[in-house]
């Protein structure tokens, strides 16, 4: 059955009880359509106007959508076990639709969300505020924040009340990292390449056994190593990063970009999603900058 140029407005189309399997709609109206007790399975919509849409009792599990306007969208009642939520925001430089005056993206809303043991990485969390909530054994940046709020609401207790209140520890390990190593072929360079894109003076850097060497970094300490044990004495020196192990943080991604081109980087990919970049080093080591 094929249905073609009619447009008038007066019409109506009522299905029921049939199979449209493989149909096509293109470059049609098709407002107040209502589908109930149909089987949508790999339904397909491209470059459609679906504001004010209804889903209600529907199965959408491995749904996939992209380059959508979701805003003002409503989920009530769903079950998004197992979902993969990103790239959400406005569009960044570089992408078609992205304008200059388009402002930041309004505030989204989570209430009465069931997110345990979910991850939230490389994102702008910028603003939230959390009430409410149950907290326990959440972390950023590998800090326990409700140990954190705990600790700071003691505050003005004697300090062995405080430490009475802190849970048993089920291992010897701290939740706390330490430096990262980073492999290189001539220790004394690579102190100079890290010093000079880090911004510290090379003097406060030592060189300490004739391989190692820490830089005097804030937060998780950064050890540049030409590691003797690790295959740092065979021709082509210790394996490398492949993937980004760890990243330099900036209040000026743009800027971080061109600095590091003009000190002889890698860059290995554009700025991502308006937050990131990846480089290689001069031995080779895959890292990032980040947004803060």
């Amino acid at each position: 059955m094929e249905i073609i140029n009619q447009r008038e407005n007066t019409q109506k189309v009522v299905v029921r009880n049939s199979s449209l399997a493989g149909a096509e709609f293109e470059n049609c109206r098709a407002e107040e359509v209502s589908f109930r007790n149909t089987s949508l399975l790999n339904f397909r919509v491209e470059c459609a106007d679906l504001s004010d849409a209804k889903f209600k009792d529907v199965n959408m599990s491995r749904m996939f959508i992209t380059d959508a306007n979701l805003s003002d969208l409503e989920i009530d009642g769903a079950q998004l076990g197992g979902a993969f939520i990103h790239n959400i925001g406005l569009p960044t430089k570089g992408h078609p639709a992205y304008r200059e005056d388009q402002g930041r993206q309004r505030p989204l809303r989570f209430e009465m969300c069931e997110l345990a043991g979910s991850t939230i990485t490389s994102s702008d969390l910028s603003g939230i505020h959390i009430q409410g909530c149950n907290i326990e054994g959440l972390t950023i940046d590998g800090v326990d924040i409700s140990k954190l709020l705990k600790r700071y609401q003691s505050e003005g207790q004697p300090e062995d009340k405080a430490l009475q209140e802190e849970p048993p520890r089920m291992t010897p390990l701290l939740k706390r990292s330490g430096a990262v190593f980073v492999p290189v072929r001539d220790i004394e360079k690579a102190r100079d390449w890290y010093c000079r894109i880090i911004g510290i003076p090379v003097e406060s850097a030592n060189v300490m056994n004739g391989h190692l060497c820490s830089l005097p970094v804030e937060g998780s300490g950064i050890i540049l190593d030409t590691m003797p044990m690790w295959g740092g004495e065979e021709p082509g020196g210790p394996p490398t990063f492949k993937t980004p192990a760890f990243m330099l943080l900036t209040d000026d991604l743009a800027a971080s970009y061109t600095f590091m081109k003009e000190q002889g980087a890698e860059l290995v990919t554009a700025i991502e999603h308006d937050h990131w970049f990846a480089f290689r080093d001069p031995d080779g080591n895959l890292l990032m900058v980040c947004r803060t």
